[in-house]
């Protein structure tokens, strides 16, 4: 184990597929349930399309980890101060932020610094958690 695997893609309904396969590969390796296969899908897909809904460069790098217990995403670079302060939980009374959304689904979530003024999101699913 301990794989990662980098997959470069825009944040368009056509990529979502092999996002999909990509994800159910890797979470199939590590024995997550169908659901929490599904759970790992909803999370990557809500992220994708917040940062298409906040102007985002279309293209993103996503980084699927392989653990023992489970899966790790690290998605990014991004850029947008709206998208930041739905993942950390900054927004305007009766918004749903996106941090909310995601850790209904999946275990973890952080925004990391990454170069050039921008940040990452890492996520993971485990087996048996949320």
């Amino acid at each position: 184990m301990g794989d990662t695997i980098r997959l470069e893609v825009t944040a368009t309904p056509a990529a979502l597929p092999v996002v999909r396969m990509v994800l159910g590969g890797v979470a199939t390796r590590v024995d997550l349930s169908l659901d929490e296969i599904d759970d790992l899908y909803v999370a990557v897909e809500e992220l994708l399309c917040a940062a298409s809904d906040a102007g985002e460069d279309p293209r993103y790098e996503l980084l699927i980890g392989v653990v023992p217990d489970g899966v790790t995403v690290n998605a990014g670079p991004f850029r947008s101060p709206g998208l930041r302060a739905r993942l950390t939980g900054g927004v305007s009374a009766g918004e749903l932020d996106l941090k909310t959304v995601m850790r209904g689904v999946v275990e973890l979530v952080e925004v990391c610094a990454a170069p050039d003024d921008c940040y990452c999101v890492v996520f993971a699913k485990r087996r048996g958690g949320v």
